[in-house]
């Protein structure tokens, strides 16, 4: 169901398909086994590579303004600072040129650009991948949000 997901997303954005953007998620970032320590489990053959990947976006720049250029990419709904992050090898930066709407932080979205695989701290978090934006997608179905979530808000 999710490549078929990923697929008409893609035959509806036309720039993307330019660009032959490789379809990945966030298995494929840690490629190893388990018991890898976390910052040698990285896909390297990713590395450049144009890719597109849906998951949940943390903005870094800002509050909740709903645009954003700076952001984690996560692959878990509710990521936030005051909760432990995912591990570097699960957590991508991302930086558009310019701010991209972001309607619901509940709801995924897929990312495309390319991918590098770059450890960094990226605001609250150690990250094990930066991805440059080209564009931003939103996920064609709308997934129910846990009521504890919905009253989150950061002061």
């Amino acid at each position: 169901m999710k490549k078929l997901i990923l697929a008409i997303s893609l035959l509806i954005s036309p720039s993307l398909l330019a660009e032959e953007a490789i379809s990945i998620l966030w298995h494929n970032l840690a490629p190893g086994a388990a018991d890898l320590p976390v910052e040698t489990n990285v896909n390297l053959a990713l590395d450049g590579k144009k890719v597109i990947i849906p998951g949940f976006v943390v903005p870094l720049d800002g509050k909740n303004s709903g645009y954003v250029k700076n952001f984690l990419l996560t692959p878990q709904q509710g990521a936030c600072f005051h909760k432990p992050p995912s591990p570097a090898n699960q957590l991508i930066h991302v930086s558009f040129d310019v701010p991209i709407a972001i309607p619901d932080l509940q709801q995924p979205m897929y990312i495309a650009g390319t991918l590098r695989v770059k450890s960094a701290q990226a605001g609250f978090a150690k990250t094990g991948y930066h991805l440059k934006g080209i564009e931003a997608i939103a996920y064609p179905t709308k997934i129910s949000t846990p009521s504890t979530e919905k009253d989150h808000q950061h002061e």
